[in-house]
């Protein structure tokens, strides 16, 4: 099958450029030009390569990028971590994504699968299923269930099948440094005390290869509308915190309580997934303390840090 893969570069999307390929796909990759292209570089050789802004592409580029695709897996959107929760980059993501949707279309497109995020869900529900009610807490959430509100009647115009996974809290090789999983990691692999909430925050994680693994299963399925993409498995900052210190050795640079908690956080965060377990044959590759050894492993390398001793 012939993708569009959009946010080609990315964290997720490059995982998901590498899962494609293996399945035996032929991958266009969209990516912003100028981007960095370090996190493809395996397999740069194997994907089609589309340098294109596409939330503000002229309708004939967009024709182009579109042209002979048979799904798209968009990944694109606005992500400067600090910022995007309310950045106004978010309503061009939401009216670039439409225009995008409808050039899938006019190019003949079966299939349509952008992603979504659990920040659309109502946090006061705890586990989160597909029909849990969604409410914006921020104009990245709006945005989000904007498109895809938009986006599934669009596709339905079209008679193009429509899934959108949401994804919850990821981890893995390439994570943005400042993020929780890189911060504890390169903290104690430089030997620096890393400070920390409570920790008491419950959270579903899953390492970003799982991630892009349960991408390809879903783009490849028959499910439609929304599917929550996570372990299904709620644990604590702090057991995450403590997992990543215990497999270092370094469990006494960990400083909880140095930073405050924020009283805004919502205490409990947990995927339901048995939409994507019966609709897929997708299982996790890793568990927690497996998939926090592979991290640490890949950021070791890239911080050209020696390998601890019984490691």
């Amino acid at each position: 099958m012939r993708y569009l893969l959009t946010g080609a570069t990315g964290f997720i999307g490059s995982q998901v450029a590498a899962e494609l390929l293996r399945r035996g796909h032929a991958v266009r990759g969209a990516f912003l030009p100028g981007d960095d292209r370090g996190r493809i570089a395996a397999v740069l050789d194997r994907l089609e390569l589309a340098p294109a802004d596409v939330f503000h592409a002229p309708d004939m580029e967009l024709a182009a990028l579109c042209e002979g695709v048979e799904c798209c897996l968009h990944l694109a959107w606005y992500a400067v971590p600090g910022k995007y929760l309310s950045a106004r980059e978010n309503l061009d993501c939401v009216m670039g994504s439409q225009r995008l949707f409808l050039a899938l279309g006019a190019a003949g497109c079966r299939r349509i699968v952008p992603v979504g995020s659990c920040f659309e869900y109502d946090f006061s529900y705890e586990r989160l299923s597909e029909t849990t009610p969604t409410s914006a807490h921020s104009l990245y959430a709006a945005a989000k269930t904007s498109t895809f509100l938009m986006g599934e009647q669009i596709a339905k115009e079209l008679g193009v099948t429509f899934a959108w996974p949401r994804l919850f809290y990821l981890y893995g090789p390439n994570e943005d440094p400042h993020r929780l999983v890189p911060f504890i990691i390169t903290s104690l692999l430089r030997g620096e005390p890393a400070n920390a909430t409570s920790g008491k925050q419950v959270r579903d994680f899953l390492h970003v290869e799982d991630v892009a693994a349960a991408l390809a299963e879903i783009a490849g399925s028959d499910l439609i509308g929304p599917v929550n993409v996570g372990s299904g498995v709620p644990v604590t900052v702090r057991t995450v915190v403590e997992t990543i210190a215990r497999l270092l050795g370094r469990e006494d640079l960990i400083r909880f309580g140095a930073r405050p908690d924020n009283p805004t956080d919502p205490p409990f965060i947990c995927a339901n997934i048995l939409k994507l377990s019966l609709g897929t044959e997708w299982k996790p590759r890793y568990d927690l303390a497996t998939g926090l050894a592979q991290a640490i492993s890949w950021w070791r390398t890239a911080l050209g840090a020696a390998p601890l001793k019984g490691s």
